[in-house]
């Protein structure tokens, strides 16, 4: 039984540009047809709507780097792995980092985008950033990624950014309004903001990381948004909400800590505001996001965005007020 991607034959194009520059797409398969929609086979756990079925195998040479390997490591080495703009980053446990010449090589082999292989060791401190050494190629962690239309440069090294809220970033842009009045609680590089800015919405974009807003700034540009759309602080979030205005919508790509800065955020929004909370849930963990809301708030949308690991998976959770809240809100 293999994972699939299900999206709808209107947006099956974009699926797969976004699984191939993710190493998603798993190429042994063939994807399924169905009637309104395509199934896409994975080689890891993204967001969006999960499938398991039997796959139709390929006759093509597949890009499952494990398979130019030794048979002997093939079971100890990941399947899955991040892929920003041309650099590799992969987790190794103990017993394949001995393996890791290997393994470069045979990520180069098979994709050819890529020309530099960087171990994930992990993210360390306050400002979330993955603790990264790089394995082949040079040492400079800056590179280019795209992403949904939008391009995103930065130093890997220097800011934390994830291609796999791909999809998660294009299902919130596509459920904004222009002009609404949106707070990007945790921007990191700007990858929300960028994309929502483009719309015509209003951002506050918000970072404690000096090295985030220097390269959201650039991302701003590289992606020709208007100055007037957008305003980056360079604060801790709990530091300045309070001098806040009141929002729309609001991000709180936080997945470690979300539930800390929960009530804080929550009191910002708007009465028909959205507020997008992510959370690592634990698979055996019977967490409900509606424990943690006063009866002002309810959950009106949750699903898993992607398996964060094999205990664990990243949750989004979109919450609202209460309709008899906003009604008292309105009168």
């Amino acid at each position: 039984m293999i994972k699939h991607l299900r999206v709808s034959k209107s947006k099956a194009q974009e699926a797969k540009i976004f699984l191939e520059e993710s190493n998603a797409l798993n190429e042994s398969f063939l994807p399924i047809k169905e009637e309104e929609h395509i199934l896409w086979p994975l080689n890891f756990e993204v967001d969006g709507e999960i499938i398991l079925c039997e796959g139709k195998k390929s006759t093509r040479e597949s890009r499952d780097y494990r398979l130019r390997l030794p048979v002997k490591i093939q079971s100890i080495v990941p399947r899955a792995f991040d892929i920003f703009g041309d650099i590799a980053i992969i987790k190794l446990s103990e017993e394949s980092l001995p393996y890791s010449e290997l393994i470069c090589s045979a990520l180069l082999e098979s994709h050819g985008n890529i020309n530099k292989v960087a171990l994930d060791m992990g993210v360390k401190g306050d400002y979330r950033i993955r603790n990264l050494e790089m394995l082949f190629g040079d040492l400079d962690f800056v590179s280019t990624h795209r992403e949904n239309g939008f391009k995103f440069t930065l130093d890997i090294s220097q800011v934390y950014f994830s291609p796999r809220l791909s999809l998660e970033r294009k299902r919130v842009y596509d459920i904004a309004k222009s002009e609404e009045e949106v707070l990007d609680a945790f921007a990191g590089a700007a990858p929300f903001s960028v994309a929502l800015a483009s719309k015509g919405c209003k951002l506050t974009s918000v970072d404690p990381n000096p090295a985030a807003e220097l390269w959201s700034h650039k991302n701003f540009k590289l992606n020709n948004i208007a100055k007037t759309n957008y305003e980056f602080i360079n604060s801790r979030i709990e530091d300045i909400v309070s001098e806040l205005p009141f929002y729309d919508r609001i991000i709180m790509n936080h997945p470690t800590k979300s539930l800390n800065y929960l009530k804080m955020l929550s009191e910002k929004m708007n009465p028909k505001g959205t507020l997008h909370l992510y959370k690592i849930v634990e698979k055996n963990d019977d967490f409900h996001v509606n424990d943690y809301l006063t009866s002002d708030f309810e959950c009106i949308f949750e699903r898993e965005v992607h398996a964060y690991s094999p205990q664990s998976s990243l949750k989004v959770f979109d919450i609202t007020k209460s309709d008899s809240n906003v009604q008292k809100t309105n009168q």
